[in-house]
């Protein structure tokens, strides 16, 4: 199975979980979802720890939905919602759904494959070219933020809970956000330079990037 088909099947998933609005039926999604998960590590196409891991990151954010969604306000005191409890439940499929096709079917591809495999679906040309260059330089803006946050600790800055911890990350960010603009208008004069082309053309091949080996899983 190619890249394109990958995640085009990833893509039926999640737009399925959202679509189904009957318990059992997401009930049933989520059984297929785990059984493509569980064929992946059968396959060894990804390692079970880096499955796990993925799982877990993604089930953070609906243990928070149970923290919340469930209560309501009656009467001055928190009591427990039907309603919130039904809305929990579907939020939870169909987060489990969507991250576990996602997960189990783009194991082992890395960031420009999944952007090059959306451009080969039919992706608008200029959306797809955007998409491309959004993946390539994310890498260089990790860098960037690593360069500086050494700098920082080469400084002594360590991160503590104060005000002065809040005022030197906001900096951060926006020294990050500087580079990122500046850089931007440079690879935009040397893209207009360089003739850039009304359609885009997709390598057949991923072009390793700085910070974003081939090798590399997608995240």
């Amino acid at each position: 199975m190619n890249a394109p088909q990958r995640l085009l099947l990833a893509m039926a998933g999640a737009l399925a979980a959202a679509l189904l609005q009957q318990t059992w039926q997401l009930l049933a999604l989520l059984v297929v979802a785990v059984a493509a998960l569980l064929c992946v590590a059968a396959l060894r196409l990804a390692s079970p720890g880096w499955l796990l891991r993925r799982v877990a990151l993604l089930n953070v954010f609906v243990a928070l939905v149970w923290l919340t969604l469930p209560w309501q306000w009656s009467s001055g005191a928190l009591s427990w919602s039907e309603a919130g409890v039904q809305a929990a439940l579907h939020i939870s499929l169909r987060s489990n759904i969507a991250g576990l096709f996602c997960i189990a079917l783009l194991a082992g591809m890395n960031a420009f494959e999944v952007a090059a495999a959306a451009a080969r679906l039919g992706m608008p040309a200029r959306l797809a070219q955007l998409l491309l260059l959004t993946v390539r330089y994310l890498s260089v803006l990790q860098q960037t933020r690593q360069q500086v946050q050494r700098a920082m600790q080469a400084r002594g800055f360590r991160p503590r809970c104060n005000w002065r911890t809040v005022e030197v990350l906001s900096l951060q960010v926006a020294l990050i956000l500087v580079h990122a603009l500046l850089r931007a208008e440079r690879v935009a004069q040397a893209m207009q330079a360089r003739g850039l082309a009304q359609r885009l053309r997709v390598p057949a091949q991923p072009v390793e990037a700085p910070g974003l080996a081939a090798g590399q899983e997608w995240r």
